[in-house]
């Protein structure tokens, strides 16, 4: 397109053949993606005024009356109009008084059917977009009324559709001058965005620290001072104190972590609690920062760190001789054990000698192993022999706390002395050296659940904040810091006993014990549980953790410490846990039964709030059976199964209303009464338990939730209520049956028992048919019958060339008497219908409604009256026809109603009807929103609303590929789809053969095809991909214009390229073709989407003299049929038609050869085409040629039919996966990526 152009995209393409129309300078262009299109003639273009003008109507119509007033009085500039590859864009400027001015968008595209790339509908739609917040509230807003209003006014005023297109081109923006705007107005916003800061020195942050131990309010203060850079670079200010709100100002916070700090310090503070979680925060957030100073007068330098406190026993030797001291070493006490070993060995003691009698009673009760037994340990901690035995016998178990062996550091004297060994309790910081004892220390929180306690050492000038586990360590710390404590000593027993209740006090403060102490490592034999509580009023709160027999406290997985402190039969032990093993066995159980789709509450915790999430992940849990970790109950508060709930328990009450029956129902488990509703929304969500009480659970048996599920599927709720369709009542009844307790209406009753009569009604062919039925229409016409007699509509679904006319004119004939019937068929069929009527119904009155007074004809029809409409005059005259009520109701083609959001299906359900009928031979196409279009028309509420009716089968179906609720759906629109194949029922048919001739592109024309993709490719390629719903209808529009260009070049290159003057390998391929067809006596039919395809096949046969008919959608219905009879008379060898004017509708069993010259995207189509000739009244053989391009979509769209054939067997037979083509999927075909 060259510069000045405004291009039109038609449908649901932007590529094509393009009509032009010129705006001074610029044109204004129309594109679509198939010849085919109507309205996209050169002869047409003057539908533009007309469908611009509806569009911008109905945007008008859909602002509220609150609008108008505030609108009239709104000033509107006039617009620029740019051109976008979805369609074109107004951009408005309105002011209302004394009010800002707002910028306002009207987007006015092309409305297509997303699911069929060839939808003929074509209609504008126009919408806006505004930033005012009454359009964010309610999408609508003044000014976009009065832009709407502005752009009617201005279109009326413009008289034909020349002036139209100069109004159009006036407005077209010059996207020069806006560029060059633009770029100005851009650097002129950066350069204000970024302050001057060429004349100031450099600057950065300090923070100072108070603490102040005596303060109860403000224990902590940071506070951030700016420093400058002094000339010269030599050094930095001593500082000055910044308030908060001036950091920005000054441009301060361009430290990421500096930001942080600031962000929690600049809270006021007026009391301790929350008002100092901040503060504690920003000074962990501080440890390792390189600017931080005491708050004091020389604002003296400091270091913060972050680190655990640790509570430790320090070994001290004790002998007559000497004061205490620390330990010796370990190569010295190792030579003393060598020359000791026999005096010493003497010296060995039991725990119990070591802690007395009575502490080891105490400790034992304290202290119990995993099975609840008292554990009994020996403690030889001076004892060399032991290190003699360990080295002889054991392998040795390095020491968490340093190399060498677990008795490495065991004290021995020199001869001639007496030592023993003492511990020394101290609190100290891990991996810092500093003396706690002589800190100063605050107490605080950096939230409601995490303490902290800082340490200030004033010599060192180091600040420490310590983290811990839980609030009741507090009281720990501040007893352990006691000064009457300092200088505490532990004797081996007292030592010893410390050791054994080590794991009952590391959960709070961590408990480092020399090797003396802590006895042999080993491993865990722990597992993974889930530890469950109720929560008050509702839900559960759930923990993740590992449990070993031993621990005292369970951990959480991964977390430190990685030994625990344990009791065993033989003493302390340490367990060695592996922390990577356990979360990576952590996150599969988190993945697998959704833990992760609970809110969180903590390290490896969730809450379950509702009772449905806790019944769901319980109901997971028990499915799951020994897969699932093992669940800890606190005691007394389990929740308990209390039975299993069976059919027998289940009480139904049913009560009528004129169009459906309402449900309602419980069963009783333990007294208590369980809601049938609670019941279906248990089997909806997949679960297994229902709640029966407080803390009570009932299993739902198997097979009951089958029959609970087929209910489900029957039922609709609405307002509270269950109300069963009145269609939907032999489901229910299978469901309802003698083993539950039914209470029910008359109405219930009667209805039972005019199904079971229906059951066995098989009427003969009705005497006035004109007509020998074979056995499956004569079944056909008694299935009919059925749904007439019991009131409720149903799709004949039969194949094309079936007798579904003749099937249903029996029926027509049986209802006469009830009053008038109405058939609405697509034009191309109407006098099909007028001609079936008199042959074979000759007491039925049809006719046209086309030909009649129109207003006479809906009046006066009466019982045995026929009314024939087209789809498209139904719409246009809806009123009209809506103004009675009709005995029978017959869509033909019923797939025209596929969209139940276009006219043609709003205008069919306005109308009234005792019974309706759809016939179809494609009932399902392309996705499952076909078929609950076609229900929600001829057998309302039966698969209820489209919100229900997406989440129960749609999406399982299409995007999970659920084959119980593709069973579920077949089984439930089953009794009202009556389908046979002819290669099921019509075994005298001659044989249908299918074969597919492929052409290889000339170098020429490969050329051309490659170079197109690659374009294609690379457009699409940059398209947003931000799953904006306007990005994805521009990129899917880009995406079906280039795959209607692709299919065209691998059909001739003509159809692109208006300058190509050769042939095309397709085209000389169809010529082989028909000279053999011709020399054998043969004729054919011709198939083509693309119009100007089927000229070129015209030119060539017209120089070659080769007879032919032609029909499209242009040809006139009275032509149509001319040329049909002509061609089945034997004028013309070959029959050249459109395949959407001519798939329908046509009787042409002079053919015996098909000629399909480009494959569509749904094979249904072809075959609709296909029974042209191969239906009833055909005698020799058909044969079916596809012609396809080698290496092109053509091949790609091939592989797809074999999809779209399974998606009716997968419903409608229950066999099989539904889906529809996504815009990434259409753009694989382009990369021949399709599989």
């Amino acid at each position: 397109m060259y510069p000045g152009s405004l291009e039109f995209p038609n449908s649901a393409s932007s590529a094509g053949p393009r009509v032009q129309v010129e705006l001074g300078d610029a044109c204004f262009s129309t594109n679509g993606i198939d010849d085919g299109m109507d309205w996209i003639a050169e002869d047409q273009i003057g539908s533009l005024g007309l469908l611009l003008g509806e569009a911008i109507e109905r945007l008008v119509d859909s602002h509220d009356q609150e609008f108008d007033k505030r609108a009239a009085m709104m000033t509107v500039k006039t617009p620029t109009l740019t051109q976008s590859d979805a369609g074109v864009r107004f951009e408005f400027q309105v002011q209302g008084n004394r009010q800002r001015l707002q910028s306002v968008v009207i987007n006015v595209h092309p409305q297509f059917d997303e699911d069929d790339p060839g939808a003929e509908a074509m209609q504008l739609r126009a919408e806006c977009e505004c930033g005012c917040i009454s359009h964010q509230r309610d999408l609508r807003c003044p000014h976009t009324l009065a832009s709407g209003w502005w752009l009617q006014e201005q279109m009326a005023r413009r008289r034909g559709n020349g002036q139209l297109i100069e109004f159009l081109g006036g407005l077209k923006a010059d996207a020069v001058a806006a560029g060059k705007q633009f770029v100005d107005e851009l650097l002129r916003r950066a350069k204000n965005a970024r302050p001057d800061i060429t004349d100031q020195e450099p600057s950065r942050l300090q923070w100072r620290l108070r603490i102040n131990v005596a303060s109860q309010t403000t224990p902590l203060t940071i506070t951030p001072f700016e420093q400058r850079q002094r000339k010269g670079g030599k050094g930095w200010t001593k500082g000055r104190e910044v308030r908060s709100f001036d950091l920005l100002e000054h441009n301060l916070l361009t430290d990421p972590l500096d930001s942080q700090v600031a962000s929690l310090t600049s809270i006021p503070t007026h009391g301790f609690r929350e008002d100092q979680f901040g503060m504690f925060q920003a000074l962990r957030l501080l440890a390792g920062h390189e600017n931080v100073m005491w708050d004091d007068q020389n604002a003296s330098p400091l270091e913060v760190f972050s680190s655990q406190l640790t509570l430790t026993l320090q070994p001290i030797e004790v002998d007559q001789a000497t004061k205490p001291k620390p330990a010796a070493a370990k190569s010295k006490a190792k030579s003393s054990v060598k020359k000791n070993t026999k005096k010493k060995s003497s010296r060995s003691k039991s725990l119990g000698e070591l802690v007395g009698n009575d502490a080891s009673n105490d400790m034992g009760s304290a202290a119990r192993n995993g099975d609840g037994e008292s554990a009994t340990a020996t403690l030889t901690a001076v004892d060399e022999s032991r290190e003699t035995k360990a080295a002889s016998e054991a392998t040795p178990i390095a020491s968490p706390d340093g190399p060498g062996d677990a008795a490495g550091d065991v004290l021995a004297a020199p001869p001639g002395e007496t030592i023993a060994v003492q511990f020394r309790p101290r609190l100290s910081v891990e991996g810092i050296d500093i003396d706690v004892h002589n800190c100063e220390v605050i107490f605080g929180q950096t939230s409601p659940v995490e303490p902290v306690v800082v340490l200030a050492d004033r010599q060192s000038d180091r600040v420490v904040v310590c983290t811990l586990n839980d609030s009741a360590a507090i009281g720990l710390v501040q007893f352990l810091l006691r000064d009457d404590y300092r200088d505490t000593m532990l004797d081996e027993p007292s030592a010893a006993k410390l050791a054994l209740s080590a794991a009952s006090i590391d959960p709070f403060i961590h408990v480092s014990l020399p090797p003396q102490l802590a006895g042999p490592v080993q491993p865990t034999t722990g597992e993974l549980i889930l530890q469950m509580r109720p929560r008050p009023g509702a839900g559960l709160k759930v923990a993740l953790r590992v449990h070993d027999g031993r621990f005292r406290n369970d951990p959480v997985p991964g977390q430190p410490p990685e030994l625990v402190p344990c009791l065993s039969d033989q003493g302390p032990v340490r367990v060695q846990r592996n922390l990577a093993n356990e979360l990576t066995n952590a996150q599969k159980v988190i993945e697998l039964f959704g833990l992760n789709k609970l809110s969180s509450d903590g390290d490896h915790e969730w809450v379950a709030v509702t009772d449905h999430a806790a019944l769901d992940l319980l109901s997971r849990l028990h499915d799951a059976g020994e897969d699932a970790p093992r669940i800890v109950w606190p005691e007394g508060e389990t929740f308990r199964v209390r039975g299993e709930i069976t059919p027998k328990s289940l009480r139904v009450q049913i009560d009528d209303s004129p169009d459906w029956f309402g449900v309602t129902g419980s069963v009783t488990i333990d007294g208590v009464e369980v809601p049938l509703q609670d019941l279906l929304l248990a089997v909806r969500e997949d679960r297994q338990l229902v709640r029966v009480g407080d803390r009570k659970f009932a299993k739902i048996s198997e097979a009951f939730r089958r029959r609970l599920t087929q209910l489900a599927d029957t039922l609709v709720a609405e307002k509270g209520q269950l109300k069963l369709p009145s269609a939907a009542v032999p489901m229910a009844q299978e469901v309802l049956s003698d083993d539950v307790v039914l209470e029910a209406t008359s109405a219930w009753h009667q209805a039972i028992e005019r199904l079971d009569s229906l059951s066995n009604w098989n009427p003969d062919r009705p005497d006035g048919l004109d007509a020998t039925l074979r056995d499956y229409q004569l079944d056909g016409y008694r299935w009919l019958s059925r749904l007439s007699r019991w009131g409720v509509g149903g799709v004949l679904a039969d194949d094309m060339g079936l007798g579904k006319t003749v099937q249903t004119l029996g029926i027509l004939i049986d209802r006469a008497a009830e009053g008038p019937a109405l058939v609405i068929a697509p034009t191309s069929v109407g006098e099909n219908w007028v001609r079936e009527a008199a042959k074979f119904a000759p007491s039925l009155r049809p006719a046209l409604y086309r030909d009649c007074d129109r207003d006479e004809v809906i009046k006066t029809a009466g019982p045995g009256d026929i009314l024939i409409v087209s789809y498209q005059l139904m719409q246009r005259d809806a009123k009209r026809f809506a103004t009675r009520s009709w005995s029978t109701l017959v869509l033909d083609e019923a797939q025209f109603i596929k969209n139940s959001q276009t006219k043609t299906s709003q205008a069919i359900r306005t109308l009234e009807a005792d019974w309706r009928l759809g016939l179809s031979g494609t009932p399902l196409e392309n996705h499952l929103g076909e078929l609950w279009s076609l229900f929600r028309t001829l057998s309302p509420g039966l698969l209820g609303s489209w919100q229900r009716f997406r989440s129960r089968f749609a999406e399982p179906i299409e995007r999970h590929n659920d084959a119980e609720r593709r069973e579920a759906l077949a089984r439930l629109v089953r009794p009202f789809i009556l389908r046979r194949t002819k290669d099921k029922v019509l075994k005298e048919l001659p044989p249908r053969t299918e074969i597919t001739l492929r052409a290889e592109l000339s170098e020429a024309e490969r050329k051309l095809y490659e170079d197109a993709r690659l374009a294609a490719l690379a457009e699409l390629t940059h398209a947003p991909t931000d799953g904006a719903k306007s990005h994805e209808g521009r990129r899917r529009i880009q995406t079906l214009s280039w795959l209607t260009r692709l299919r065209q070049l691998a059909c001739h290159p003509a159809l692109v390229e208006p300058t190509w003057k050769g042939t095309s390998s397709k085209l000389e391929l169809l010529l082989s073709l028909v000279d053999e067809l011709r020399d054998g006596d043969h004729r054919a039919l011709v198939f083509s989407q693309f119009v100007k395809h089927l000229n070129v096949v015209r030119e060539v046969l017209e120089k070659r003299g080769i007879p032919y008919q032609y029909l499209d959608g242009a040809t006139p219905s009275h032509e149509r049929q001319r040329r049909v009879d002509a061609f089945q008379n034997g004028e013309g060898d070959l029959f050249l038609i459109s395949l959407k004017a001519g798939g329908t509708g046509l009787n042409l069993t002079a053919a015996d050869y098909v000629l399909h010259l480009d494959p569509w995207w749904n094979p249904a189509v072809e075959d609709q085409a296909t029974d042209r000739a191969h239906r009833i009244g055909q005698e020799r053989p058909v044969t079916v040629y596809r012609l396809v391009a080698e290496r092109t979509i053509e091949e790609q769209i091939l592989q797809l039919h074999a999809d779209k054939r399974e998606l009716v067997a997968g419903v409608l037979d229950g066999t099989d996966a539904a889906a529809r083509l996504q815009t990434q999927d259409l753009i694989n075909l382009i990369k021949n990526e399709m599989a």
